[in-house]
């Protein structure tokens, strides 16, 4: 049976991390470039309280999924060009919204593919889907818990899947 919860998902207020960036050659995606790779920024943490998922991090499950997870992403979050972007050797992953004819929207990473430029987010803040033509500004998410993983979807309205408790 798949469980529903309704949360807000916002940041963590944290300091950053003390640790020095270091230079790294990733030649499997960027040819030989030479990158930075910092580890910097509190995770972005699920902050309901009274939830099964609270203090839970933002994460990406070993299928490419949007999910929550004790220990989620800590570098570099980029908020540039409304988008909502997690820096991993060279390259970011970005959070796209997906479409659905029902009002929990599924989530999903870009890798160097920033679909989605309504987001609004900073470090300290809610994150937020911004209004578009086909629904209204909302920081709800749905977090269902699947084969174990919690899997994120933004929440534009009120229905949840048939059977969910």
């Amino acid at each position: 049976m798949v469980h529903w919860k309704t949360f807000a998902l916002g940041l963590l207020s944290l300091a950053a991390s003390t640790l020095k960036a270091a230079p790294v050659s990733d030649v499997s995606e960027r040819g030989s470039a030479a990158c930075l790779v910092i580890v910097d920024g509190p995770p972005t943490t699920a902050i309901t309280p009274g939830t099964a998922v609270t203090g839970l991090e933002l994460a990406r499950s070993s299928t490419g999924a949007v999910t929550l997870a004790t220990s989620g992403f800590e570098t570099l979050i980029n908020y540039n060009n409304g988008g909502f972007g997690e820096f991993y050797f060279c390259n970011y992953y970005w959070l796209n919204i997906g479409t659905s004819t029902h009002s929990y929207k599924p989530l999903s990473w870009g890798y160097d593919d920033q679909e989605t430029t309504t987001w609004s987010a900073g470090s300290g803040e809610i994150v937020t889907a911004l209004a578009t033509s086909t629904y209204s500004k909302t920081s709800t998410f749905l977090a269902c818990n699947e084969s174990g993983a919690w899997v994120l979807y933004l929440q534009t309205g009120s229905d949840v899947p048939a059977g969910v408790t």
